[in-house]
C-alpha cells in the first residue's frame, strides 16, 4: 500500500520532487566531502590512516545492511513515515558526528547515519514510485538521479572549501538544515496514510536476520579481496546462508525479502543491471585518478575534470534519459545507455598508454552519458514491476544492490592495482570492466516499459 492514493498534481508534484531529492542528496554528498577531511580527522583525533578509514568501510557497510530493513519497514509503516525518520535521524546523528571528541563516538555516528541514510534512500524512491504522475515517473527519476549524481560530484569541491574555511565539523553541520528543511515541505505536502493490516502483521525477524548475516558475509569477502586476502569462512558461509534464506522466506506469510520477486524478469534485470553499473563506477573512480595522476602525471585539478565527463555528464543526461524512457518505454533508453557505457569502456581499454588526456576524457564521456541514459529507466522498471505492497521491499533491495555493487568494483578495482600501477595494467582493468558493461547491455533486454509492460502481479 502506497502512501498515496493518487499521483500528485503536477505543480504541487515538483515542490515533492524536489524536496524528496534534496533530502536524499544528503546521503551521497556527506559520503564525498568527508574523504578530503580523512587527514583533518586523523590529526585531530590522533589516529593513523588505516583506522581512519573505517568511517568509509563502516558506513558503506552498514548502509548496505540497513537498506533491505529500511525497505521492508516502509512497506508496513509507510513511505513518509520512514522517510521523514530517516530525515530527522540523519539530522540528529548529524550533530553526534560534528560534536564528537572521540574516534569511537564518530563511528557510532557515522554508522547511525549509515541506517538513517538506509531508510531516507529506499523510501524516498518508493514515494517517488507511489507519488509521480504515471507519464512522468521516468522523467522524476532522471530529475533525482541528476541531483544524486550532482551531489556527489560536487562533494570533494564543497568538501574542501568546508574544510578549508571551517573545519571538517562543518561537514556533519550543514546537513542539519538541508535536512530538516526536507522534511518540513515531505511532511507538509505528502499526507500520511492510514496504518495497513500488514503494519499490524509479525515482522519476519528471523528472515531479517538472515539477509543481515549473508551480506555481512557478502561484504567481508569482498573487503578481504580488495585487501588481497581471502577470508574462506565468509566466502563459504555467504551461499550457505543465502539458501538458508531463501528457504526460509519461501514458508513464511510475509517474508522479509519475497524471493518470488526475482521471478519478475523486469526486476530481477533491473538488480542485476544496477549491480554491474555500479561495479563500472566505483571501479572507474579509483582507477582513473592513479591512472592520470600516477602514470600521466596530470595535476589533480585536471585529473578531477576527467572526472567530471563520468560523474558530471551522467548527472547531465540523467533526466533526458528519464523523460525518453517515458516515451519510448524502459528498455530502449537502458540498453542503449548500456552499450555507450561498454562501448566508452572498450575504447578506455584500447587507447589506455597511447593518448593524451583529450582522447582519454573523450572515451570517458561515452561512458559518462551511456550512465545517464541508462540510471531512470533501470529505477523506474525495477519498482514498477513489483506488486505494490513490495514497493519498499524492492526499493530495499535495488539499492542494497548499488552499494554491494559499489564495493565489489572498489574490490575489483583493488586487485586490479596490485597487479602494478602501469598503463598495461589499468588498460586490463577497463578491458574487465568493457565485459561487464556488456553484460549490463545483455540484462537490460530484460526491462519492460510502461507502454509495453502488463500490470504487476497482486
Amino acid at each position: 500500500m502506497s502512501d498515496l492514493s493518487s499521483p500528485a498534481p503536477g505543480r504541487l508534484w515538483g515542490l515533492t520532487l524536489l524536496a524528496i531529492a534534496t533530502g536524499s542528496a544528503l546521503i551521497p554528498i556527506n559520503s564525498t566531502m568527508l574523504a578530503v577531511a580523512l587527514p583533518a580527522i586523523m590529526n585531530d583525533l590522533q589516529v593513523g590512516a588505516a583506522t581512519v578509514s573505517w568511517l568509509v568501510t563502516a558506513y558503506l557497510a552498514a548502509v548496505a545492511l540497513a537498506m533491505p530493513i529500511a525497505g521492508v519497514l516502509g512497506d508496513r509503516l509507510g513511505f513518509r513515515r520512514m522517510y521523514l525518520l530517516g530525515v530527522a535521524g540523519f539530522a540528529a546523528t548529524s550533530v553526534i558526528a560534528a560534536v564528537a571528541q572521540t574516534f569511537a563516538l564518530l563511528i557510532i555516528a557515522r554508522v547511525l547515519q549509515a541506517a538513517s541514510g538506509a531508510a531516507i534512500t529506499a523510501n524516498a524512491a518508493s514515494l517517488i514510485r507511489a507519488a509521480a504522475p504515471e507519464d512522468r515517473r521516468g522523467g522524476s527519476y532522471g530529475f533525482y538521479d541528476m541531483l544524486i549524481s550532482t551531489s556527489a560530484a560536487v562533494g570533494p569541491f564543497l568538501g574542501g572549501l568546508l574544510v578549508g574555511g571551517f573545519g571538517w565539523r562543518s561537514l556533519f553541520t550543514i546537513a542539519v538544515p538541508v535536512g530538516l528543511v526536507s522534511g518540513f515541505v515531505v511532511a507538509a505536502v505528502v499526507p500520511p496514510r492510514q496504518r495497513s493490516a500488514d503494519a499490524r502483521a509479525p515482522l519476519d525477524g528471523l528472515g531479517l536476520g538472515l539477509v543481515a548475516a549473508a551480506l555481512l558475509s557478502l561484504l567481508v569477502t569482498l573487503f578481504e579481496w580488495r585487501n588481497g586476502g581471502v577470508w574462506v569462512w565468509s566466502a563459504a558461509a555467504f551461499p550457505v546462508l543465502l539458501g538458508i534464506l531463501v528457504r526460509h522466506e519461501r514458508r513464511v506469510p510475509r517474508p522479509a525479502v519475497d524471493v518470488r520477486l526475482f521471478s519478475v524478469r523486469s526486476f530481477s534485470a533491473a538488480v542485476a543491471a544496477v549491480l554491474g553499473a555500479t561495479v563500472i563506477l566505483h571501479a572507474s573512480l579509483i582507477l582513473l585518478p592513479i591512472l592520470t595522476q600516477t602514470v600521466m602525471d596530470a595535476s589533480p585539478a585536471a585529473s578531477g575534470t576527467v572526472l567530471l565527463m563520468l560523474s558530471g555528464l551522467g548527472a547531465v543526461v540523467s533526466p533526458v534519459g528519464g523523460r525518453l524512457s517515458d516515451r519510448y518505454g524502459r528498455r530502449l533508453p537502458a540498453v542503449i545507455g548500456s552499450a555507450c557505457m561498454a562501448a566508452g569502456l572498450a575504447v578506455l581499454w584500447l587507447v589506455t598508454g597511447r593518448v593524451a588526456l583529450v582522447g582519454l576524457t573523450a572515451a570517458l564521456a561515452l561512458v559518462g552519458i551511456g550512465s545517464g541514459f541508462s540510471g531512470p529507466s533501470r529505477q523506474a522498471a525495477a519498482l514498477e514491476s513489483v506488486p505494490e505492497h513490495a514497493i519498499g521491499m524492492a526499493a530495499g533491495t535495488y539499492f542494497t544492490s548499488r552499494y554491494v555493487g559499489g564495493v565489489l568494483g572498489a574490490s575489483l578495482a583493488g586487485v586490479v592495482l596490485a597487479g602494478g600501477t602501469t598503463a598495461t595494467t589499468i588498460a586490463q582493468g577497463f578491458g574487465t570492466l568493457a565485459v561487464v558493461g556488456l553484460a549490463v547491455t545483455a540484462v537490460s533486454f530484460g526491462l519492460r516499459g510502461r507502454s509495453g509492460q502488463a500490470p504487476a502481479p497482486a
